[in-house]
């Protein structure tokens, strides 16, 4: 039997007579209303149940949680996700595990919500206290300490391991070659990863290592991972050479190996994962020229990330054969000579859209248990990047291919802007900055009018800026300084709104927002005062004749003016008579 109740405003107490279904096998209470666990001790009399998922169900204050669980024998699947568990449970984890000898799923991610959460220390003998093969373990987004080095035994083939967000510590010395999935970043680990040399003839698809304390160099024997669709070794303190066995990552589709100590060039091995459609190679000493079989070979790559390196040479036009390109971002190299022309080619910067879910990776595994169909439903993996955006670092994931964006700032690059860049209508930030750049801004430049972002600044740009930028509704973010720019800026509320800072310049520009005027402003102001002056006294005179030619014409009119007169004059006649006569009494008070 099967009973989902999920996603439901459901207040107060759910009935009891729930109990009765005692043939119940999977039973789905996910953000049920406020139900809490104390309306829930029926659950014990669900003696057959075999999957139950109450994720964002508060049991925080409920210590008899687990003497439920207890009753459970039959539980092979449990999810409790972001319920606020307490501490109490750890003290009965032994005593769970063992009654429940059928259980090959517990997901317990997110529970880092009260006071009242994972904190402790895990205990060594919860990675043996399985007596059945796990397919899934989600402990992450809580503050588990504690050491994982041996994650070698009690694996399914095809199981996921996330221990991700947590405050795991030590080295990584054993896992199970039947794992699909292995998240282990942002926690503390430490030491080298050849523990990858031992997953002989592994399942590995997903591997996730990033933001730790790892060091020495990558192993030369990444030809295990056959399947592999996923590499995130970003943010460690890897050294070395990327090693040649990187080639034979067939099925590879996304590698991070950002901000680390890694050097030398790319190794032309790389070329073989023509599978890939992200490749962040930031922050590191990679050095050479940028290889041309990237954009020969890799004609998946919609993100392709090598700034922050030594990189030098000229940029390859084959890059500019990518089609489905959206972030280019070779920034802050040594890179010299003019930016290519062939940067209209990036078709995906100049057509609407993105790829469909290009920037999800998934895992699909399912496994039927004792009649019952299972699927892991967090089996995917979603790109990140860390992307400079308005003068800032920000993180994109499930938005990043949203993105079309080009940074070739902080190099050496020469030249003139070349025209053809503005035929990229869906580009959404422009970063040519810190270069030494020539000649003028493209007059079309107006025409990308999908710009959020455009930096010009410290180049040596001559002559205006183009009278198009004025149609540019969209951009918030304008930086053209420290060039050798002149003339007025183009009137556009945009373009006034920025800091008179993102003008600065010499010889410099004119007009708002700058405080310089432009020459002939003060003629222009005196014409205007002029004409004010004469439409002045022509409105007056031509108002004076009209009332006077309506008098002299209309006789009643004419008539009852000078009788309104009369009254008035008189009326204030007396008034200044009162007033003077009673003026020396006024004085002596």
């Amino acid at each position: 039997m099967y009973l989902d109740l999920s996603y439901n405003s459901i207040y107060g107490i759910i009935p009891p007579v729930f109990g009765n279904l005692t043939n119940l096998k999977v039973l789905f209470l996910e953000y049920v209303g406020r139900c809490g666990v104390e309306n829930l001790e029926w659950l014990s009399h669900l003696s057959h149940l075999e999957e139950l998922r109450m994720d964002g169900i508060s049991l925080a204050k409920q210590n008899h949680w687990v003497d439920v669980m207890l009753s459970l024998r039959k539980l092979s699947y449990l999810s409790l996700d972001g319920c606020e568990l307490s501490q109490v449970m750890y003290p009965y984890s032994s005593s769970f595990l063992n009654s429940s000898s059928s259980i090959h799923n517990l997901s317990l991610a997110n529970n880092n919500l009260t006071s009242s959460i994972i904190s402790d220390t895990i205990p060594l003998e919860f990675w043996d206290a399985w007596p059945s093969r796990l397919r899934y373990l989600n402990l992450s987004s809580n503050n588990i300490k504690g050491e994982a080095s041996d994650l070698s035994s009690n694996f399914a083939i095809n199981s996921v391991i996330d221990l991700s967000s947590n405050k795991f510590y030590g080295t990584i010395q054993n896992v199970s070659s039947a794992v699909a999935l292995l998240n282990l970043s942002k926690n503390k680990f430490s030491g080298g990863i050849y523990f990858l040399c031992q997953m002989v003839d592994g399942f590995l698809e997903f591997l996730d290592l990033s933001h730790n304390f790892l060091t020495g160099q990558l192993p030369d024997c990444l030809w295990h991972f056959k399947y592999l669709k996923v590499l995130n070794l970003g943010h460690n303190n890897l050294s070395g050479r990327i090693p040649s066995s990187i080639g034979s990552l067939m099925e590879l589709e996304a590698l991070y190996l950002y901000e680390n100590n890694l050097y030398g060039e790319l190794p032309l091995s790389l070329k073989n994962c023509m599978s890939l459609t992200s490749l962040n190679l930031g922050a590191n000493r990679f050095s050479g020229n940028v290889p041309v079989w990237i954009g020969e070979n890799l004609w998946g790559l919609y993100v392709l990330i090598l700034r922050s390196n030594n990189f030098f040479g000229t940029i390859p036009l084959q890059v500019c054969q990518l089609p489905n390109l959206q972030i280019l971002d070779f920034s802050r190299n040594n890179l010299h000579g003019s930016i290519p022309s062939w940067l209209n080619n990036l078709t995906s910067m100049v057509q609407q859209g993105m790829l469909p879910t290009q920037n999800i990776h998934s895992l699909s595994t399912s496994w039927y248990s004792s009649g019952v169909m299972y699927e892991l439903l967090d089996g995917e993996y979603v790109d990140h990047a860390m992307i400079e955006w308005q003068g800032d670092e920000h993180e994109f994931t499930r938005n990043l291919g949203l993105l079309k964006t080009i940074d070739l700032s902080s190099n050496n690059l020469t030249c003139e802007i070349p025209y053809e860049i503005t035929g990229l209508y869906e580009l959404i930030t422009l970063n040519l900055s810190k270069n030494g750049l020539l000649g003028e801004i493209p007059l079309k430049i107006g025409q990308m009018k999908k710009l959020l972002t455009l930096d010009l600044s410290k180049n040596k740009l001559s002559g205006g800026i183009p009278t198009s930028m004025s149609q540019m509704t969209l951009l918030n973010d304008l930086d053209v300084s420290y060039n050798r720019l002149s003339g007025r800026i183009p009137s556009n509320t945009q373009l006034q709104s920025f800091e008179p800072a993102r003008y600065e310049g010499k010889p410099g520009l004119c007009g708002l927002p700058l405080s310089r005027k432009c020459l002939g402003d003060e003629k222009i102001t005196n014409e205007l005062d002029r004409w004010f002056y004469i439409g002045g006294a022509t409105g007056f005179a031509t108002g004076f004749w009209i009332a006077c030619g309506i008098l002299l014409v209309h006789r009643h009119g004419r008539h009852a003016f000078f009788q309104f007169y009369d009254r008035i004059k008189d009326w204030v006649y007396v008034k200044v008579m009162v007033f003077v006569v009673n003026l020396p009494d006024i004085k002596c008070r």
